[in-house]
Protein backbone atom coordinates (compact mmCIF):
# COMPACT_ATOMS: atom_id res chain seq x y z
CA UNK A 1 0.00 0.00 0.00
CA UNK A 2 1.49 3.27 -1.20
CA UNK A 3 1.00 6.49 1.43
CA UNK A 4 1.50 10.09 -0.26
CA UNK A 5 4.00 11.90 1.72
CA UNK A 6 3.36 15.42 2.76
CA UNK A 7 4.89 18.33 1.32
CA UNK A 8 7.31 20.21 3.69
CA UNK A 9 5.68 23.56 5.08
CA UNK A 10 7.58 26.56 3.56
CA UNK A 11 8.92 28.56 5.71
CA UNK A 12 7.32 32.44 6.00
CA UNK A 13 10.13 35.03 5.73
CA UNK A 14 9.27 37.67 7.56
CA UNK A 15 8.26 40.84 5.48
CA UNK A 16 10.99 43.08 4.03
CA UNK A 17 9.33 46.00 5.62
CA UNK A 18 9.50 44.31 9.47
CA UNK A 19 13.44 43.90 8.54
CA UNK A 20 14.36 47.24 7.71
CA UNK A 21 12.53 48.88 10.68
CA UNK A 22 15.04 46.53 13.00
CA UNK A 23 17.66 47.97 11.64
CA UNK A 24 16.64 51.62 11.36
CA UNK A 25 15.48 51.50 14.99
CA UNK A 26 19.50 49.93 15.59
CA UNK A 27 20.74 52.77 13.52
CA UNK A 28 18.97 55.31 15.61
CA UNK A 29 20.16 53.69 18.96
CA UNK A 30 24.03 53.95 17.56
CA UNK A 31 23.12 57.54 16.59
CA UNK A 32 21.48 58.52 19.95
CA UNK A 33 24.76 56.76 21.61
CA UNK A 34 27.54 58.08 19.54
CA UNK A 35 25.84 61.98 20.12
CA UNK A 36 25.65 61.45 23.99
CA UNK A 37 29.90 60.36 23.72
CA UNK A 38 30.11 63.43 21.69
CA UNK A 39 28.28 65.55 24.20
CA UNK A 40 30.41 64.36 27.27
CA UNK A 41 33.10 65.47 25.28
CA UNK A 42 32.11 68.64 24.32
CA UNK A 43 32.35 71.98 25.87
CA UNK A 44 28.63 71.98 26.39
CA UNK A 45 28.92 69.52 29.55
CA UNK A 46 31.83 71.43 31.02
CA UNK A 47 31.69 73.84 33.57
CA UNK A 48 32.37 77.19 31.92
CA UNK A 49 32.24 79.74 34.97
CA UNK A 50 31.48 79.31 38.62
CA UNK A 51 29.85 81.80 40.39
CA UNK A 52 30.36 82.48 43.99
CA UNK A 53 26.90 84.95 46.28
CA UNK A 54 26.71 85.95 49.71
CA UNK A 55 30.15 85.49 50.91
CA UNK A 56 31.59 88.08 53.49
CA UNK A 57 33.89 86.02 55.77
CA UNK A 58 34.81 83.06 54.11
CA UNK A 59 36.72 84.00 50.54
CA UNK A 60 35.87 82.83 47.09
CA UNK A 61 39.44 80.57 46.77
CA UNK A 62 38.10 78.73 50.30
CA UNK A 63 34.55 78.01 48.54
CA UNK A 64 36.09 76.79 45.15
CA UNK A 65 38.60 74.42 47.03
CA UNK A 66 35.79 73.24 49.37
CA UNK A 67 33.65 72.00 46.20
CA UNK A 68 36.81 70.14 44.45
CA UNK A 69 35.55 71.91 41.01
CA UNK A 70 37.55 73.86 38.38
CA UNK A 71 36.54 75.20 35.19
CA UNK A 72 36.56 72.47 32.66
CA UNK A 73 35.18 69.66 34.99
CA UNK A 74 31.92 67.78 34.17
CA UNK A 75 29.12 69.94 34.34
CA UNK A 76 26.70 67.11 35.78
CA UNK A 77 28.72 65.47 38.40
CA UNK A 78 29.22 66.08 40.45
CA UNK A 79 25.97 66.15 41.58
CA UNK A 80 24.13 69.86 43.16
CA UNK A 81 23.51 67.71 46.69
CA UNK A 82 27.28 66.17 46.76
CA UNK A 83 28.79 69.71 46.03
CA UNK A 84 25.89 71.44 49.21
CA UNK A 85 27.37 69.24 51.07
CA UNK A 86 31.02 69.86 50.58
CA UNK A 87 30.64 73.22 50.97
CA UNK A 88 28.40 73.14 54.15
CA UNK A 89 31.73 71.59 55.70
CA UNK A 90 33.03 75.16 56.45
CA UNK A 91 33.16 77.13 59.53
CA UNK A 92 31.20 80.66 58.41
CA UNK A 93 28.82 78.70 56.47
CA UNK A 94 25.31 78.57 57.61
CA UNK A 95 23.34 77.14 54.62
CA UNK A 96 24.54 76.74 50.71
CA UNK A 97 21.97 76.66 47.33
CA UNK A 98 23.96 75.09 44.51
CA UNK A 99 22.15 76.55 41.21
CA UNK A 100 23.42 74.47 37.82
CA UNK A 101 22.49 76.64 34.85
CA UNK A 102 23.01 75.11 31.53
CA UNK A 103 24.66 75.58 29.92
CA UNK A 104 28.27 75.39 32.01
CA UNK A 105 27.12 78.21 34.73
CA UNK A 106 27.65 76.92 38.37
CA UNK A 107 26.74 79.08 40.92
CA UNK A 108 26.70 78.57 44.71
CA UNK A 109 24.55 80.77 46.86
CA UNK A 110 26.08 80.94 50.20
CA UNK A 111 24.44 82.49 53.68
CA UNK A 112 26.51 82.86 56.37
CA UNK A 113 26.16 82.67 60.15
CA UNK A 114 25.31 86.53 60.62
CA UNK A 115 28.17 88.48 62.63
CA UNK A 116 27.05 89.22 66.33
CA UNK A 117 30.09 91.49 67.68
CA UNK A 118 33.08 92.61 67.35
CA UNK A 119 36.54 91.66 69.41
CA UNK A 120 39.59 93.88 69.95
CA UNK A 121 42.95 92.11 70.15
CA UNK A 122 45.62 93.25 71.90
CA UNK A 123 47.16 94.84 69.05
CA UNK A 124 44.29 96.83 67.90
CA UNK A 125 43.22 94.40 65.50
CA UNK A 126 39.39 93.57 64.94
CA UNK A 127 37.81 90.29 64.95
CA UNK A 128 34.20 89.52 63.52
CA UNK A 129 32.30 87.50 65.82
CA UNK A 130 29.59 85.24 63.90
CA UNK A 131 26.46 84.14 66.07
CA UNK A 132 28.20 80.14 66.02
CA UNK A 133 31.14 81.71 68.21
CA UNK A 134 33.66 81.78 65.29
CA UNK A 135 35.80 84.79 65.52
CA UNK A 136 37.31 85.80 61.85
CA UNK A 137 39.37 88.56 60.82
CA UNK A 138 37.72 91.56 59.94
CA UNK A 139 37.24 92.48 56.31
CA UNK A 140 38.90 95.87 55.53
CA UNK A 141 35.81 97.36 54.22
CA UNK A 142 33.38 96.64 56.79
CA UNK A 143 32.66 99.02 59.58
CA UNK A 144 32.20 97.51 63.37
CA UNK A 145 28.54 98.09 63.85
CA UNK A 146 28.24 95.47 66.21
CA UNK A 147 28.85 95.37 69.69
CA UNK A 148 32.33 95.13 70.93
CA UNK A 149 33.18 91.95 73.38
CA UNK A 150 35.41 93.12 76.06
CA UNK A 151 36.81 91.73 79.29
CA UNK A 152 36.09 88.27 77.64
CA UNK A 153 38.88 85.50 77.32
CA UNK A 154 39.24 83.67 74.32
CA UNK A 155 38.25 80.05 75.65
CA UNK A 156 35.32 81.25 77.99
CA UNK A 157 33.20 78.68 77.59
CA UNK A 158 29.73 81.23 77.94
CA UNK A 159 30.96 83.25 74.62
CA UNK A 160 29.28 80.91 72.03
CA UNK A 161 26.32 80.88 74.03
CA UNK A 162 26.23 84.62 74.27
CA UNK A 163 26.57 84.28 70.31
CA UNK A 164 23.53 82.47 69.95
CA UNK A 165 21.63 84.61 72.68
CA UNK A 166 22.73 87.75 70.77
CA UNK A 167 21.77 86.35 67.47
CA UNK A 168 18.13 86.52 68.77
CA UNK A 169 18.09 90.17 68.87
CA UNK A 170 16.01 92.46 67.17
CA UNK A 171 18.50 93.96 64.29
CA UNK A 172 17.89 97.63 66.02
CA UNK A 173 18.26 96.61 69.32
CA UNK A 174 21.77 94.41 67.97
CA UNK A 175 23.15 97.54 66.14
CA UNK A 176 22.47 99.82 69.77
CA UNK A 177 24.80 97.51 71.50
CA UNK A 178 28.06 99.04 71.85
CA UNK A 179 29.83 97.26 74.39
CA UNK A 180 29.34 93.86 76.56
CA UNK A 181 30.97 92.88 79.64
CA UNK A 182 31.54 89.76 81.97
CA UNK A 183 29.83 90.16 85.29
CA UNK A 184 29.84 87.25 86.57
CA UNK A 185 28.52 86.84 90.16
CA UNK A 186 27.76 83.67 93.04
CA UNK A 187 24.39 84.02 91.92
CA UNK A 188 24.31 84.53 88.91
CA UNK A 189 27.68 82.93 87.10
CA UNK A 190 26.49 84.15 83.26
CA UNK A 191 25.79 87.36 84.24
CA UNK A 192 26.20 89.74 81.68
CA UNK A 193 26.69 94.15 81.57
CA UNK A 194 25.30 95.64 78.30
CA UNK A 195 26.09 99.23 77.58
CA UNK A 196 24.06 101.16 74.41
CA UNK A 197 24.59 104.11 72.07
CA UNK A 198 20.93 105.02 73.41
CA UNK A 199 22.62 105.54 76.83
CA UNK A 200 20.94 102.70 78.72
CA UNK A 201 23.20 100.21 81.09
CA UNK A 202 21.65 96.70 81.40
CA UNK A 203 22.10 94.13 83.28
CA UNK A 204 21.48 90.39 82.98
CA UNK A 205 22.46 87.13 82.26
CA UNK A 206 23.18 85.58 79.43
CA UNK A 207 20.31 82.15 79.65
CA UNK A 208 17.35 84.83 80.32
CA UNK A 209 18.75 87.31 77.82
CA UNK A 210 16.21 85.51 74.97
CA UNK A 211 13.23 85.62 77.45
CA UNK A 212 13.88 89.14 78.27
CA UNK A 213 14.45 90.69 74.80
CA UNK A 214 10.87 91.89 74.32
CA UNK A 215 10.72 93.97 77.81
CA UNK A 216 14.21 95.19 76.88
CA UNK A 217 12.97 96.25 73.45
CA UNK A 218 9.78 97.95 75.32
CA UNK A 219 11.97 99.92 77.74
CA UNK A 220 14.74 101.27 75.17
CA UNK A 221 12.06 102.20 72.62
CA UNK A 222 9.69 104.06 75.13
CA UNK A 223 11.66 104.91 78.19
CA UNK A 224 14.60 107.67 79.07
CA UNK A 225 17.71 106.77 79.10
CA UNK A 226 18.54 104.58 82.38
CA UNK A 227 19.89 101.34 84.21
CA UNK A 228 17.89 97.95 83.63
CA UNK A 229 18.16 94.73 85.70
CA UNK A 230 16.91 91.64 83.70
CA UNK A 231 17.49 88.82 86.44
CA UNK A 232 14.80 86.73 88.21
CA UNK A 233 13.18 90.27 89.06
CA UNK A 234 13.39 92.88 86.49
CA UNK A 235 13.96 96.69 87.68
CA UNK A 236 14.51 99.92 85.54
CA UNK A 237 15.25 103.22 86.45
CA UNK A 238 16.20 106.24 84.58
CA UNK A 239 19.29 107.87 85.16
CA UNK A 240 17.15 111.37 85.90
CA UNK A 241 16.13 109.81 89.03
CA UNK A 242 19.86 109.30 90.34
CA UNK A 243 20.91 112.90 89.88
CA UNK A 244 17.72 114.22 91.55
CA UNK A 245 18.21 111.96 94.42
CA UNK A 246 22.34 113.54 95.13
Amino acid sequence: MTEKIPALKKEIEPPKTRRGKKWIRLLIALAVILLVVLFFRSPLSKISEIQIEGNEFVSREDVVQALDVASGDSFFFPGAGKLKRRAEVLQPIESVQIVKNFPGVLRVEVKEYPQVAVRLSSDGGMSAILSNGLALPMPKDKLPDKPILSGWKEDDANLTELCRALSDLPGYLLSDLSEIQPDPSVSYPKRIKLFTRSRFEVTTSIELLKDKIAYLSDIVQNREPGKITMLDVDYYSPYSTEIVAE
